[in-house]
């Protein structure tokens, strides 16, 4: 579990939002447990983003949204949708005032369920800032990239939160970068729970994404989910532009012999593969 330090350092940022979701969360958890309660919470309220947009996985999503609503009285229900509506309150409260954060990592933490066994410690978000910086550098190499390519992908190979992919928005911001137009994100993590808070944060603050729930030793793809600013945004037609005038260079240039491989020409899905090949390389955020 954590510390009572790292617990106490979690609870001293805490916003009013959080404050009454921990509460919330608690009271729902009473006879499940608070660890159960909260891979529910997060699973529900990334079904009802992506149900709001993605009609292609839609019954199946539906489906399991009721079997997890069927196991709780009515009560806690009331408890879990109180609770989402903070989170949302919550974001669009930072979204105004630039302010960003982890803050389902740093909830999480509050609540005392960092975990040693499964490697579950949040990073402070101090530090993902930090990193975010050092990697994607100053706003003069930010914007000559963005001059040359239109805009930035990024890949995390182990999202956790994604507490870094929101450090990245939150640099950009800051360089006066609309991420919400110049940027692409590729998120990758093995853990089902941490694929649901990296859906619902970087869908609350509106970054396109792909999210996956996927391994990157075994290159196994589990769950793909697309943030609504992805569809919306026309974001697969947007790759597909990029990867059609990546292959136009490439003829330019001396070929390797051909392959019995097939080419696989759906762009968010070969942004998959790329991402979870470079994590293994590079073993963290970077552009790709």
């Amino acid at each position: 579990m954590a510390t009572k330090a790292q617990q106490r350092r979690f609870i001293n940022t805490a916003d009013e939002h959080q404050q009454h979701i921990i509460k919330q969360l608690h009271a729902a958890g009473r006879s499940r447990g608070l660890d159960r309660v909260w891979s529910d919470w997060v699973e529900m309220g990334a079904i009802a983003i992506a149900n709001a947009v993605d009609r292609t996985r839609f019954t199946q999503r539906e489906q399991r949204y009721l079997d997890i609503v069927a196991q709780y009285q009515k009560e806690e229900v009331h408890c879990l949708a109180n609770a989402f509506a903070h989170l949302v309150q919550c974001w669009e409260q930072r979204a105004v005032t630039g302010e960003f954060g982890d803050v389902l990592g740093a909830t999480f933490m509050m609540m005392d369920m960092g975990n040693a066994g499964t490697g579950q410690f949040f990073t402070p978000y101090e530090v993902s800032r930090m990193m975010a910086e050092m990697i994607l550098g100053d706003e003069a190499t930010l914007k000559a990239q963005l001059q040359t390519r239109g805009f930035l992908t990024l890949q995390e190979p182990a999202s956790g939160a994604g507490g870094m992919i929101i450090a990245a928005a939150h640099v950009l911001a800051n360089a006066g970068i609309n991420y919400q137009q110049a940027l692409h994100v590729t998120a990758i993590d093995v853990d089902r729970r941490c694929a649901h808070m990296t859906f619902l944060q970087l869908a609350l603050l509106h970054v396109p994404a792909v999210v996956i729930q996927g391994n990157a030793l075994t290159l196994e793809t589990v769950e793909i989910w697309y943030t609504p600013a992805h569809i919306l945004g026309g974001w697969s037609r947007r790759l597909r532009q990029q990867q059609s005038i990546s292959d136009a260079a490439q003829l330019l240039m001396p070929q390797p012999k051909p392959t019995q491989q097939e080419h696989n020409t759906d762009v968010p899905e070969q942004h998959v593969e790329q991402a979870i090949s470079k994590g293994i390389q590079e073993g963290q955020m970077s552009l790709f």
